[in-house]
């Protein structure tokens, strides 16, 4: 394919859109949200929808300039185009990449596993095929989250810049605008089908969240304004009732968009069935009243202090979110609250301004080609003083790569050595090798999740259930990792009290996530004869299904202890379910301390549960450690020594 698609004549005259401040003011609203929702402000919950209204008006505004194109110059230079999005995109993008490397490899060590394959997923654009490939929730953590997991909508944009102008082009000068409206209307629709088709309620959605496939529709909606409202090039000035239902439409699509971030979660069903592509059209009625001239909204949106973070929302949205990874409170502070966001909004925004200033204007003004130009048309002293310039740029900017990539090998390495030692402590223990254990569980029904810690800590037996006492042979029974009785670290149960009567446990279940699964020494020694069931990322349906596999073998205890919502929420309808399955056996629920947006849903919905049925025992593990900071490890989700034998201790003494 050439670079640039030609049409037969220009049209002359052809007014175009030119800057619009107020499209800058619903940036600066977007990716505000997006911030505080990666702030944990709980009043946002939404924010993370903020992505999405980035989604619409970058649709919209690429769509209108290359049709634009198309109209004055009679063709579409497809080359151009992509030089002015690497221009307007990577400089700043190479600059992050390098200096959250070379901190990854210098302080933030834990962080720098990954590191590489984040870094080259990056510059190839395809970070969220990546996370996909790696099965990396973008909801749920365990440790440091990856310093560059925010590149995936980055991402999207990026194989939208490169897959869609060429198509657009050809299906435009094949079909022309209606037929080429028609198209991307079928497939954003078809981008929504999927994903409501693929996404399964109350598991970890970030399958359609990170998929191109799934998250193309605000893109495509954009470009489906684009090609059906240009108010701009009319002559005819719009009357004044026009301009009032502009304003009012305008209004509504602002508190539509305002409804669902303060009201939508990661977790809402609705979301991921329309709810995406609902957002979509009132991103696309806002879009469309800001850009008519006889709008009195976009005077409110263009706010000059709106105005100035639009323009910096592409740095700020780059910067915020590894800011906020060196920055946990009570972990890598020494401080919580209102401090932590002032200081993170500090660094967010200072760096975001130095980015912008030295880096995003001068190569957008030209700077590269002024260079360029000035080294050919120069000779003598003139000549060397740019080559020798050049060169210490180049070099510098090398021998940093070659650092990098040196550090991220060695930094992987040990960073490997690591999990594996954490892996070990979070095993569970054993009172002899055939008693019950910790396992990693993978129903048939599960989509995704990692791994089990344990099933990656070293020497370690694997039976099938059939070596469990009393479990029957099945080809869908859970596999069971066994690995020595107490790992380093585990605190045991204090000595001054009575050693408990591993008899009065043999018929306990307890299933849960990876927070039970790093506890999990601690609850056998101080529930002795407890079968545990824990996995790293577990959801609230995989519990129904590992519960559900018990009841069908015949396996299900008198007790049974669940711990879930450290990686998202559940339904009443779930938890229903789940005291279904467990009939009139005492059910031990044990509620989150996770400092997450779903937290407190989560907690209301047990303490729910526990009301409803009269075989609940509600476990108020929150309320315990909220004032125990010190019992959490860095992530400050999963425990401590000290912390793991308080958690076993408050379950014992429910049961």
């Amino acid at each position: 394919m050439t670079s640039t698609i030609q049409r037969p004549a220009p049209t002359q005259g052809v007014q175009k859109l030119g800057y619009q401040p107020a499209l800058d003011g619903l940036r600066a609203i977007s990716v505000l949200a997006v911030v505080f929702y990666h702030a944990d402000f709980v009043l946002i919950p939404g924010g993370f929808l903020g992505v999405e209204v980035f989604f619409v008006i970058s649709g919209f505004l690429i769509t209108t300039l290359l049709t634009e194109e198309r109209m004055t110059k009679g063709q579409i230079d497809l080359k151009q185009f992509w030089i002015r999005r690497a221009r307007r995109l990577l400089p700043a993008l190479y600059l992050l990449l390098a200096v959250v490397s070379a901190a990854a490899i210098l302080v933030y060590t834990d962080a720098a596993g990954r590191m590489g394959g984040d870094v080259l997923a990056a510059l190839a654009y395809v970070s969220n095929w990546w996370d996909i490939y790696l099965n990396e929730s973008y909801f749920a953590q365990a440790g440091r989250p990856p310093m560059l997991r925010h590149l995936w909508s980055l991402a999207v944009e990026e194989q939208f810049y490169l897959l869609f102008p060429p198509i657009f082009a050809l299906v435009l000068l094949k079909f022309g605008k209606g037929k080429a409206r028609l198209g991307i209307i079928i497939l954003a629709l078809a981008s929504t089908i999927e994903m409501a088709l693929l996404f399964e309620p109350y598991t970890d959605p970030s399958r359609v969240y990170y998929g191109t496939d799934t998250r193309i529709a605000g893109l495509l909606v954009g470009a489906v304004l684009a090609l059906s409202w240009a108010p701009w090039r009319s002559r005819t000035p719009a009357a004044r009732s026009a301009a009032r239902v502009l304003d009012t439409a305008g209004v509504l699509g602002l508190v539509v968009i305002g409804w669902f971030l303060l009201r939508v979660n990661e977790f809402d069903p609705f979301i991921y069935r329309g709810g995406f592509l609902a957002l979509d059209i009132a991103c696309i009625v806002v879009i469309a009243v800001l850009v008519h001239p006889a709008a009195k909204l976009s005077k409110f949106l263009a706010w000059p202090p709106l105005v100035w973070i639009g323009l910096r929302s592409y740095a700020i949205y780059l910067w915020h979110w590894p800011i906020f990874v060196v920055t946990r409170p009570e972990l890598d502070l020494p401080f919580t609250g209102f401090r932590v966001f002032v200081l993170r909004m500090v660094l967010t925004f200072g760096a975001a301004e130095l980015s912008y200033r030295f880096v995003e204007v001068p190569v957008r003004n030209g700077v590269l080609n002024h260079w360029w130009r000035d080294l050919k048309s120069s000779s003598g002293p003139q000549r060397t003083r740019l080559l020798r310039r050049g060169m210490t740029i180049g070099t510098t900017f090398l021998l940093l790569l070659v650092m990098i990539t040196v550090g991220l090998r060695a930094a992987s390495s040990s960073n490997q050595r690591d999990e594996l030692e954490l892996a070990a402590l979070a095993a569970p223990a054993l009172n002899d090798p055939g008693s019950p254990v910790a396992d990693a569980t993978r129903p048939s029904s599960q989509t995704g999740g990692s791994e089990t810690a344990a099933a990656s800590a070293g020497p370690s037996t694997i039976p099938t259930a059939s070596t469990i006492p009393g479990a029957p042979a099945s080809a869908s029974a859970p596999t069971t990792t066994t690995l020595p009785l107490n790992p380093t670290g585990v605190a045991p149960p204090p000595a001054t009290e009575p050693a408990a009567d591993p008899a009065a446990f043999a018929n306990v279940v307890a299933v849960g996530d990876s927070v039970l699964l790093g506890a999990s020494p601690a609850v056998s020694a101080a529930i002795p004869g407890v079968r545990i069931d824990a996995k790293v990322g577990r959801q609230f349906n995989d519990v129904l299904g590992v519960v559900g596999w018990y009841e069908r073998e015949g396996l299900i205890p008198s007790t049974l202890v669940v711990h879930a919502g450290t990686n998202g929420t559940f339904s009443d309808e779930d938890m229903d379910q789940l005291f279904k399955i467990a009939g009139d056996r005492k059910v031990v629920l044990v509620n989150a301390k996770v400092g997450r947006p779903w937290q407190e849903l989560v907690n209301q919905r047990l303490a729910a549960a526990a009301d409803r049925h009269p075989n609940a025992v509600l476990v108020d593990w929150f309320g315990l450690a909220s004032q125990h900071p010190e019992w959490f490890a860095n992530d400050g989700t999963h425990l401590r020594p000290d912390g793991a034998a308080a958690f076993a201790e408050l379950i014992r003494s429910n049961l």
